[in-house]
């Protein structure tokens, strides 16, 4: 994705008169989501139905956040998520009505209603901060996801530190060819793939912070590093998206190619750099580069072999059991599945087919369409102000690629992490169109207002 340009986004409203309307989020309130984002990486506790400590961070919350809207009446936000959202939640509680375990499916059905409740929530409450605030927040976020880069690294470089780091979680493995995960820690030593994904994520709020260039750069290098220490091909592939969609969107947007220069072209060389001195010493340490061989191009093969199995039992499930409108059931596919490996089928698009049927299906297009639009409606919006930063925001559609891109061979409809990204950007949409700052008559003079964070740039 796109993260060498940082978005002033205090110095894009400091125009903005401040009125008594406008919503403010309490100190707690803020405290609250500065929490949640240190807990975010945080998964050495094993807790039933695959809850989290962000989780019971989320929900003693939510109650005391939902009862101060409905008595403040001050909340702001859109509806634009609510139609595929309802949709999803009809679709789940139908298949869960003629699932083989509807006890499975009532379980997916709980865990989505408090999803879309803390996204719901979340942006509510994004929307409501000023626009400092909501930049210092993003670079909480992006300064968490480097120092779990930086686990993720020392455990690859360090083989003691990942055998430390599982012993922190209770589990006790010597596996030769380990992938690092940083602190994703499951049953089986370590999830790789959502550390990965988790990183992936966080070029959104590096993007949108007040760090320096040169800063922003080192750390998108960092986490590129990252994604590739966890082995994961699937993250390491949409990354290449994001990048790709990127650097077309800005072509097509900047029609200076100003904005792309100074950026893009600065980027380009820090990572030729970067990957140029990572194959010297790959080829310097014949440990580091067997081992990096291993978990990426040795699981090629496998992996790919085992997906494709995995999707022709799922579709030929789908058939069998004749259920088109609503599907097996959510996560029942464990119990239809011939193979009897207590597997899921590593494919949203497809899972929501196979278990909610076409009901299912369409809530989740529906889902998707509605992020990718939001995406461009904030490029377009902040594209009147390239000089200040505002370009910025094609992160946006770049994270969206990406995870249409990870959601081709894992499923991570429910990983908090993309919700949070799509929290950010409706925060953004309806923070920019209740701005003045954002009205044509204002434009040229909120141009001239605007300026850099010159340090370091």
């Amino acid at each position: 994705m796109y993260p060498s340009a940082t978005l002033d986004l205090s110095e894009l409203q400091r125009t903005a008169p401040q009125t008594d309307s406008t919503p403010v989020v309490p100190a707690i309130a803020v405290a609250w989501l500065y929490g949640m984002f240190l807990l975010l990486p945080v998964k050495i506790i094993h807790l039933p139905s695959n809850l989290e400590l962000v989780d019971i961070w989320v929900a003693v919350a939510l109650p005391f956040f939902w009862i101060a809207f409905v008595l403040g009446g001050r909340a702001r936000t859109t509806m634009s998520y609510g139609p595929p959202i309802l949709l999803i939640l009809i679709a789940t509680c139908l298949s869960a009505l003629h699932a083989p375990s509807p006890m499975r499916g009532a379980i997916v059905l709980v865990k989505e209603l408090y999803l879309f409740v803390w996204f719901v929530t979340l942006t509510v409450l994004l929307s409501s901060l000023h626009a400092k605030v909501l930049r210092r927040m993003m670079a909480v976020w992006a300064a968490v996801v480097t120092l779990h880069g930086l686990l993720i690294l020392a455990q690859f470089l360090v083989p003691d530190i990942w055998h430390l780091t599982i012993g922190l979680a209770g589990q006790s493995r010597d596996y030769e060819n380990f992938r690092a995960s940083g602190l994703f820690i499951s049953e089986k030593a370590g999830d790789a793939n959502k550390a990965a994904f988790f990183q992936l994520a966080g070029f959104v709020p590096l993007a949108l912070s007040s760090f320096p260039r040169r800063m922003t750069t080192l750390m998108a290098a960092l986490l590129f590093l990252s994604i590739l220490a966890t082995g994961s091909m699937g993250t390491t592939g949409a990354l290449m998206v994001g990048v790709g969609i990127s650097v077309v969107t800005l072509l097509f947007v900047d029609k200076t190619l100003r904005f792309f220069r100074k950026y893009v072209t600065f980027l380009m060389i820090v990572v030729s750099f970067l990957a140029g001195s990572l194959a010297i010493a790959l080829d310097q340490s014949p440990r580091y580069r067997d081992h990096l061989t291993s978990i990426v191009a040795g699981r090629a093969e496998k992996s790919s072999g085992g997906r494709f199995a995995l999707w022709q039992r799922g579709i030929d499930a789908f058939h069998e059991h004749d259920v088109l409108l609503w599907g097996v059931g959510p996560e029942n596919f464990r119990e239809v599945d011939s193979a009897g490996n207590d597997n899921q089928l590593h494919n949203d698009a497809l899972a929501f087919m196979v278990e909610r049927g076409l009901l299912g299906v369409l809530g989740l297009f529906l889902l998707a369409v509605v992020a990718i639009v939001r995406a461009v409606q904030l490029v377009g919006i902040y594209s009147r102000y390239p000089d200040a930063g505002g370009l910025a925001v094609v992160v946006f559609i770049a994270a969206m690629g990406a995870i249409l891109t990870v959601s081709l061979t894992h499923q991570i409809f429910h990983a908090r992490e993309m919700w949070i990204v799509l929290a950010v950007q409706e925060a953004m949409v309806v923070q920019a169109r209740a701005s003045p700052d954002f009205a044509p008559e204002l434009r040229a003079e909120v141009q001239g207002a605007v300026t850099y964070n010159r340090m370091g740039r």
